[in-house]
């Protein structure tokens, strides 16, 4: 059955075809009336390249399957103690799971035909590199150089949320996520591009949609809807996010609930156990395995908060949506 149910997914994955949206955004739908679906996705007129537009379209689509798949699996009894080893003590009660619920809630939305949240297509990825961090908001910043061309040990950044000059929600990817895998690809041949244990290495760093799915953590209309507080970045890679859900310190344990890559692999340990059919062993440090790529905040949490700013009414805009406020009124 899970064979089945993979090569499913994989068939879907190469009918489907992507239709102009009048919202600006894209249209996910299939060939196949059984997986019809529609996909409010990200902005992407500002990207030129075809080829970028189709990976970034992908990986939106498989990041919303990973947290589709965590969101009818996690009360299952296998994947009960996933809660607590991913975000720790202090979340793994009722409370906490439901917490944790609703943040993929706001990503997934509430279609039962798997359709991605509406909110999501008002974000608008951009080709340039436009965010210059200034210093304390990434190693060597200096508010001059871009994201995407700083670098600590000769390593670089991958992808960042953040608010345009005009507060509109925006992403860039930097270069090396052109390279990374959709899902169909990391399904193939019995999952055998992952290996045995959750690992950084050949999970995250070699999906698209795990990167897809860390920035819309970030998204105010995502994680701080679902929890009062904006989703940050305290800790990355498996080893370091589980490590951070043992800490000693009960206020470093509580950071889990707002630490974006926490939510990426919890979702991705159970979604890979799912669609694989089998388990994973714990991670290890492997922050040393890969030459080039470093971690680092690729957002701000104050900056790139939701604000009160031409804040309207149910039926008028919000500082989240692109209609919104060129001179601060709607």
């Amino acid at each position: 059955m899970v064979g089945f149910s993979k090569q499913l997914l994989v068939a879907a994955a190469a009918c489907a075809i992507v239709q102009a949206h009048p919202r600006g955004g894209f249209q996910f739908t299939s060939l196949n009336s059984a997986w019809a679906v529609k996909r409010a996705l990200y902005n992407l007129d500002a990207v030129s390249d075809q080829d970028h537009k189709d990976k970034l379209t992908q990986g939106l689509k498989d990041a919303i399957t990973i947290a589709a798949k965590t969101l009818e699996k996690m009360d299952d009894e296998q994947h009960l103690d996933k809660l607590e080893y991913w975000f720790g003590d202090q979340h793994s009660d009722a409370n906490g799971r439901e917490q944790v619920r609703q943040v993929y809630k706001n990503f997934v939305g509430e279609n039962t035909d798997g359709t991605g949240a509406d909110v999501n297509g008002d974000v608008i990825v951009d080709d340039t590199d436009y965010w210059k961090p200034k210093a304390g908001q990434a190693p060597n910043a200096d508010g001059q150089t871009p994201f995407c061309s700083l670098q600590q040990d000769g390593k670089t950044g991958t992808a960042y949320f953040k608010r345009h000059s005009d507060k509109r929600p925006g992403m860039h990817f930097c270069d090396k996520v052109w390279s990374r895998d959709n899902l169909a690809a990391l399904l193939a041949n019995d999952c055998s591009k992952l290996s045995g244990q959750v690992s950084t290495a050949t999970w995250s760093k070699n999906f698209i949609g795990s990167n897809v799915l860390h920035e819309f953590m970030h998204y105010p209309k995502i994680g701080q809807e679902a929890l009062g507080t904006q989703i940050t970045d305290w800790k990355y890679d498996a080893f370091q996010c589980h490590a951070l859900a043992v800490n000693d310190d009960v206020n470093e344990r509580a950071k889990t609930l707002t630490n974006a890559d926490t939510y990426v692999w919890y979702a991705l340990h159970i979604a890979f156990t799912e669609l694989c059919g089998r388990s994973f062993s714990g991670p290890r440090d492997e922050r040393d395995d890969d030459p080039t790529n470093q971690d680092w905040p690729d957002s701000d949490p104050e900056e790139d908060a939701q604000t009160d700013t031409c804040n309207c009414t149910e039926n008028g805009c919000a500082p989240d949506s692109p209609t919104c406020c060129a001179n601060g009124t709607c």
